[in-house]
């Protein structure tokens, strides 16, 4: 069943609204990255209004379609980073989107300072190791980035394997083909550099994918926070923050939560996503 408008209801809204800059951006309902935008671009809403599709495929074919209907002054995208190097702007692509500067929107979640204005007020009477004070918040968030690491490497290694040759990486199971998206699904390889390499045999591909994996996660190993938030996916940290996290939560309705209170403690939006939105509306006026 799908959760996120049409374009035609996309449409019906944009013209009930007269006007404005509609941006389309990932997450099959209101309540996922559109929501975080809305909220954080707020006082902005009669100038730029976020609408969901399901996915950074259907953000580009949204846009695609809808540009020639409203006038492609009218609609962008704005998709996560994810493998993309870096993108610099301006100018705006000619197709209308942008990426977002960090891995993913949930990379933007993860301020430890944020974190920790949110759990201040209840470590008063019971201390919550790792989250005493802003410096053991960020100890806390780098250790969670540093533990995805060897998922990173993998799913890039994954990644390159289909770039050398599409055809033999579309040959494999199903299950060789998908990324992982936590780093305890390592565990059931064993050898990581190994299994990598067993999959490189079936391709019959020269590159050596063990080594990749093994350099990549090395080259990760190396990275400072601030680099890491570019090229790890904010996904998985966010992920192991709930399952780590110091308060006790019942459900993932709970979480839902704990991340608008974590907004409403710090409503202002990153630079990066202001330069966006900037951005946006600067080639949408010019």
């Amino acid at each position: 069943m799908m959760n996120y408008p049409t374009l035609g209801e996309i449409e019906v809204k944009w013209r009930a609204s007269r006007g404005g800059v509609c941006v389309l951006v990932e997450g099959e309902t209101e309540l996922e990255d559109a929501w975080f935008y809305n909220t954080w671009f707020g006082s902005r809403a009669r100038e730029i209004t976020f609408f969901p599709q399901d996915g950074w495929e259907q953000v580009v074919v949204a846009v695609t379609d809808l540009r020639p209907r409203l006038g492609a002054k009218c609609i962008y995208g704005i998709i996560d980073r994810d493998f993309e190097g870096q993108t610099d702007y301006p100018p705006v692509p000619d197709d209308g989107i942008l990426h977002t500067p960090k891995y993913t929107l949930e990379n933007y979640l993860l301020d430890p300072e944020c974190w920790f204005k949110y759990v201040q007020p209840l470590t008063l009477r019971t201390p919550k190791p790792g989250w005493n004070s802003p410096e053991e918040a960020r100890a806390t968030i780098e250790e969670l980035y540093r533990e995805c690491l060897p998922l990173s490497a993998f799913n890039w290694t994954l990644r390159q394997a289909r770039e050398l040759d599409h055809a033999a990486f579309k040959g494999l199971r199903d299950a060789d083909r998908q990324y992982k998206e936590h780093p305890s699904a390592l565990d059931n390889l064993g050898d990581v550099a190994g299994y990598l390499h067993g999959l490189q045999t079936q391709m019959g591909i020269a590159d050596d994918l063990g080594q990749k994996y093994t350099d990549r996660l090395a080259h990760l190993q190396a990275l400072s926070l601030a680099n890491l938030e570019q090229v790890v996916s904010g996904k998985y940290v966010l992920n192991l923050l709930r399952e780590r996290f110091p308060l006790q939560l019942s459900g993932r309705r709970a979480w839902d939560d704990v991340l608008g209170a974590y907004v409403h403690g710090c409503p202002n939006p990153h630079p990066d996503l202001s330069d966006l939105v900037e951005l946006i509306l600067q080639d949408a006026h010019a």
